[in-house]
């Protein structure tokens, strides 16, 4: 074996796939391939490739290749199941759903957060819950607890009580929203001796036995916004006869910046006839309004938000709401608003390989970034045309 020349094909793969040159990357690790098949790296590295060509079948055969070699590697697991999820097999990857990494990061803190009065409650791994109490609590973002908050409602049928923690921002929304669960802003001794049994919230679809065929509970709807404040929004804001549509370009750029748009891409739509343009965008990102102020009007209601009860509030009144991938897109689609959703060229899991529709969500259609963010901003507006 000429071991030399693996590692320089190997490192070249590498730096291939580190520049976003899929092709040459995998024609270097298939000429590893054929020199030896002993070496898991190689494999590991090939199924990323494929998943960034959206070849989710050969990733797939390469990471259970890689699996074989490493049968308990978290991050192979965890991969592996995304590869799955695209592809809508959760039957296959549910399972292998629970290395992720942030159900370990959310134990950790919880267990660092509360010690004994966390730790002493038993995980639960789908046990009959009848007259039983459990404690839910978020994991990962915010549009990831309110896209699992669907479930939680199914879990709620099944047991005595249902406890769940969110995060800060989202308290007031689902304490609005909270039907049979108890919506709780920390864990304290009384919920703590009460509880028999803990469950983030991601690990709920596979615990509660979810399958390809009803994975997609409550499309549409699920969540409403508050009365009250949806009818402060329309008085205040919303009271013409405009088409309005409210936009939003930015979200966590620490962990999506690839998702991350410019308010100017949206320009074609401030430009839309007989339209109000509302701006929903909070904290990084909206000092891009600025900029704009000048030439267009653009209503800033971010600036009003103190949390998503607030966003829900605003975003019942919009005829459209345009966003990219982001916590709001969660919402606008829980609560049936018609919504546009800009997704960048390599897109995460939960929207699946096929975008012609989307299945978490009745209201959303989906867009891909494939040239520039403009190019998909036109698509949406030659779309807004032909429906109005």
């Amino acid at each position: 074996m000429d071991t030399k020349k693996i590692l320089e094909t190997f490192n070249q793969a590498m730096e291939f796939k580190k520049n976003g040159d899929f092709i040459s990357a995998e024609k270097n690790y298939k000429e590893i391939l054929s020199i030896t098949t002993s070496l898991p790296e190689v494999y590991y590295n090939l199924a990323l490739v494929y998943a960034r060509m959206f070849k989710f079948y050969d990733a797939i055969e390469n990471m259970k290749i890689y699996l074989k070699f490493e049968p308990d590697d978290i991050e192979g697991r965890y991969f592996l199941s995304t590869y799955y999820f695209m592809l809508r097999d959760f039957d296959k990857g549910i399972e292998l759903f629970e290395s992720r990494i942030s159900k370990t990061h959310t134990i950790m803190s919880e267990a660092k957060t509360y010690g004994n009065l966390y730790s002493d409650i038993p995980f639960w791994n789908g046990e009959d819950l009848k007259d039983k109490v459990i404690f839910v609590y978020y994991e990962a973002g915010l549009g990831d607890t309110l896209m699992y908050f669907r479930y939680l409602q199914e879990l709620s049928k099944l047991c005595k009580k249902v406890y769940f923690k969110p995060q800060v921002a989202l308290l007031s929304l689902f304490a609005e929203n909270r039907g049979d669960v108890k919506i709780i802003m920390h864990l304290n001794e009384r919920i703590s001796k009460e509880c028999d049994y803990q469950c983030p919230i991601m690990s709920l679809p596979y615990l509660l036995g979810f399958h390809n065929e009803n994975m997609f509970i409550h499309s549409d709807k699920f969540i409403h916004a508050s009365k009250k404040k949806t009818e402060y929004y329309k008085q205040t804001y919303f009271n013409n006869d405009l088409l309005k549509i409210c936009i939003k370009w930015q979200g966590n750029t620490l962990i999506g910046g690839e998702r991350a748009i410019t308010a100017k891409s949206f320009e074609k739509i401030f430009n839309l006839a007989n339209s109000q343009i509302y701006s929903v965008q909070v904290n990084d990102g909206q000092e891009q309004l600025n900029e704009l102020a000048s030439k267009y009007n653009i209503i800033d209601l971010g600036s009003t938000f103190n949390d998503f009860s607030d966003t829900a509030g605003a975003i019942a009144n919009a005829d459209i709401v345009i966003c990219n991938d982001t916590s709001v897109a969660h919402l606008a689609g829980a609560m049936g608003i018609k919504t546009y959703v800009i997704l960048p060229e390599y897109y995460d899991w939960r929207w699946h390989d096929d975008l012609s529709k989307c299945y978490w969500y009745d209201s959303i259609k989906l867009y891909q970034k494939h040239t520039t963010w403009e190019d998909v901003v036109d698509k949406i507006y030659n779309d807004i045309l032909i429906n109005l």
